[in-house]
């Protein structure tokens, strides 16, 4: 059950984006408008399960949670906006990097070590990184560099989230990082709400729900698997999105992207631990 929810969680979070995709497509209306959507209902659908559920509202240890609040916020709305100018296959791909973001900053912030084979991880991502921007053309689009700033704030927060879980339930850290969220996004996206063509409003709520789901799933998935196998399940949704935006937006692919792809999931799955966890089992088993 566990896989199952992380799957769904990769691909709600995938058509997040695609519906997000289709709304600066088709429209005037910017990617801040389009995630206000989906922070206001992750908090409200919050809000009435503590309520129902008889969840106490009380913080123990603010900061993380304000951290990871205005680093989430900032991660996502430059994650959309950046389909204005590129596709959601280069922009997906480019901040599902921010793991090897977090490797960098780990030793300055957390003050942990970070052994050796991650930083070998870390400069393939670099490599793939550079695969995907390809800047042999000339020059680097704003899309790509949005999407990077997407993946390095998202290794801020995610850093946040670590530190704000260890005093806190993972209920209390979501409802008011989304809560958090929803007022770092309003003054950039109110304007933009009042005149928001009503074409575009399916597409609006589409995404809003999507992405609502997909913190969901993603969180009652984590709960039942461990997490370098929640890890590897998510890296699913490069896959997935890429899947969805060649055949339904008709996005180029190309060999190098393919091979940039393939080299970040490797990544991916290696920065989780899987490939160690393996390999402990393995001696686990066979050797001794």
């Amino acid at each position: 059950m566990g896989i199952t929810l992380v799957l769904l969680s990769s691909l709600f979070f995938s058509l997040s984006a695609v519906f997000g995709k289709i709304i600066t497509l088709n429209s005037d209306v910017s990617g801040v408008v389009v995630t206000i959507g989906r922070f206001s209902m992750s908090a409200l659908v919050m809000f009435i399960y503590m309520v129902m559920q008889k969840k106490s509202f009380k913080i123990n240890n603010l900061s993380p949670i304000a951290i990871r609040g205005i680093f989430n916020a900032l991660s996502i709305m430059t994650y959309y906006v950046s389909f204005q100018y590129t596709t959601i296959t280069k922009a997906n791909m480019l901040h599902m990097l921010y793991p090897g973001f977090i490797i960098i900053l780990t030793p300055f912030v957390l003050k942990e070590r970070v052994p050796l084979s991650k930083y070998i991880y870390l400069i393939l991502m670099m490599i793939a990184a550079y695969m995907i921007v390809n800047p042999d053309i000339g020059i680097i689009s704003i899309g790509d560099m949005l999407a990077i700033l997407s993946a390095i704030t998202a290794s801020f927060s995610v850093m946040a989230l670590t530190m704000a879980r260890k005093r806190d339930d993972t209920h209390t850290v979501i409802f008011y990082v989304m809560l958090i969220a929803l007022f770092v996004n309003l003054p950039f996206a109110y304007e933009g709400l009042l005149t928001m063509p009503k074409a575009v409003l399916p597409y609006f709520l589409l995404s809003a729900f999507t992405g609502m789901l997909g913190q969901v799933a993603l969180t009652m998935g984590y709960k039942l698997v461990d997490s370098s196998t929640g890890a590897l399940i998510s890296s699913n949704r490069i896959v997935i999105t890429t899947v969805i935006g060649v055949l339904f937006l008709s996005e180029p692919i190309n060999m190098r992207i393919l091979s940039a792809i393939t080299i970040t999931i490797f990544c991916l799955v290696g920065i989780s631990g899987y490939f160690q966890n393996r390999r402990n089992n393995y001696h686990r088993h066979f050797i001794q």
